[in-house]
């Protein structure tokens, strides 16, 4: 059999070149003649052809993934089987990820990166509500799209919760160290707070240019980033170009305990109030709401974190633009002046 660089087709679909490898997976541009349009495929590598459980995981990962439709996430066109090997595609996107954008220009304006993850939050609540967790969220897997949209992709590593304990009790310590949560590092089954952790420390990364256990030119091992992430206290941003508000929010989704940390809902509304009104306005964002899809779905889960309760309100500062403080002041000190009139007459 052709190693796969040399593979001109994967099913119905001609290789255009090679994209990237991971671990168990390579990726490559593809075109669907049938469609006419780019894709990108990912297929299982040849090393694995004979191990069924991999194999297995690999096209009940793929169908999961086929089952998201949102904007926020990578949408997955097609599954098959190329020589014994599983392989699925997906939507190819020309832009590029986030970590590439960071290591490029560094700390993003907060506006930008709200707007961003607006996107990658909405995207995970909409997987997290069909029974998936993606289990390696980090700023690499956050694609940049048209129109400054962003998406989550790459699932590869993402399990449904409804996999059995053949597909997931395999003890192993999987992610990235910059973005893994203190209970994953330490053996507990990846899980939706452990999403939200990494999302927590994506954001971080992008507000201050560096991830949060890690600073800027910092020669440290990935053990030590580990350790730091079990033992260290939680970092706050220091950049005051943030609002509190979202800062406090960043602080809140890396909380060592799973259970003390805010859920998609409270993370969109907290994301969304801190938006200056004119980049709200320009934006199309339909409130988002899971339970809708969720109720048609045998394995959904309720979009809000296991222990946590209904999704508590937003008690963060509101801030109001200056003029409108003013304002408010003036009618504030009229009206007592009003009532000191009358009942001093």
């Amino acid at each position: 059999m052709a190693n796969p660089p040399e593979r001109k087709w994967i099913g119905p679909f001609r290789i255009l070149g090679p994209l990237g490898s991971g671990a168990t997976g390579n990726v490559f541009l593809g075109e669907d003649p049938s469609l006419d349009r780019k894709v990108a495929i990912k297929i299982l590598k040849a090393d694995f052809k004979y191990d069924s459980e991999l194999r297995n995981r690999f096209l009940r990962e793929a169908r999961n993934m086929a089952r998201l439709s949102h904007p926020g996430v990578v949408s997955v066109h097609a599954v098959g089987d190329e020589e014994g090997l599983p392989y699925m595609v997906m939507e190819y996107l020309q832009g590029t990820d986030l970590l590439t954008i960071l290591e490029r220009q560094g700390a993003l304006p907060y506006s930008q990166v709200v707007s961003i993850f607006i996107d990658v939050t909405e995207g995970l609540w909409n997987a997290y509500a069909e029974g998936i967790v993606h289990r390696d969220v980090k700023p690499a897997n956050i694609f940049l799209a048209a129109e400054s949209r962003a998406k989550i992709g790459d699932f590869g590593l993402a399990r449904a919760l409804e996999l059995d304990a053949n597909l997931t009790a395999d003890g192993v310590v999987i992610g990235t160290p910059d973005y893994l949560a203190p209970e994953v590092i330490s053996g507990v089954k990846a899980s939706v707070e452990s999403d939200v952790y990494a999302l927590g420390c994506s954001i971080f990364h992008a507000l201050a240019g560096h991830p949060p256990y890690r600073f800027l030119h910092e020669e440290i091992t990935g053990q030590e980033v580990l350790s730091r992430h079990i033992k260290a206290p939680v970092p706050m941003l220091d950049n005051r170009q943030v609002p509190r508000a979202l800062r406090k929010l960043v602080y809140d989704m890396m909380n060592k305990k799973p259970g003390a940390r805010p859920g998609y809902e409270r993370i969109l509304t907290a994301l969304r109030r801190s938006m200056r009104p004119k980049d709200y306005n320009s934006r199309a964002m339909p409130a988002y709401n899971p339970g809708r899809t969720a109720a048609s779905s045998k394995t959904a889960a309720t979009p809000i974190l296991a222990g946590a309760g209904p999704a508590p309100v937003v008690d963060d500062e509101l801030e109001l633009p200056v003029p409108w403080l003013l304002a408010l002041g003036v009618l504030g000190s009229a009206a007592i002046l009003t009532l000191a009139y009358f009942f001093l007459r």
